[in-house]
């Protein structure tokens, strides 16, 4: 890891976070001590697999595909089961962090048992990437690398 993401992703760990599915995506936030969502965020794109204790749990590739108007009594309760899944992760906090290389491969390990890995598969767009609410900094992971570029910093 290089543009300072090291010290980034490590500053996460020990801190509670808080998770949101969009489709199979996954937004991680971290650090709600002094903003009310968050200092700073890990957003990942599939393909990615949950694992509790090294026990295959969910992956992007389960993530029940609702369109949210067919058939509501039986794709929401898919949907909010599915959802359940990752209960875990809002009540425990960040362990480790691990960055493959060559490819940046991302494993997340909480204090929990939990593990997310996430694993690239396609040349176009980024697996991951994190982003710091407080200074602006974005790092986007992919099959290229990591880059950094700098934004501006969020107002909450």
């Amino acid at each position: 890891m290089d543009f300072g993401l090291s010290s980034a992703l490590l500053s996460l760990v020990g801190i509670p976070c808080q998770r949101s599915l969009a489709t199979n995506s996954i937004k991680l936030s971290f650090d709600f001590r002094e903003r009310e969502k968050g200092r700073a965020y890990i957003w990942i794109d599939p393909p990615w697999r949950l694992t509790e204790h090294g026990i295959y749990v969910t992956s992007s590739a389960d993530w029940p595909v609702w369109d949210g108007k067919e058939e509501p009594e039986i794709n929401r309760v898919l949907w909010e089961c599915w959802c359940s899944l990752f209960d875990p992760i809002n009540s425990t906090t960040l362990a480790e962090v691990i960055v493959g290389a060559p490819l940046p491969d991302l494993r997340l390990r909480f204090n929990s048992g939990h593990e997310i890995e996430v694993f690239g598969n396609r040349i176009e767009d980024y697996w991951w990437y994190f982003r710091d609410r407080v200074t602006g900094e974005i790092f986007e992971a992919g099959s290229s690398g990591i880059t950094r570029e700098l934004a501006q910093p969020a107002e909450n």
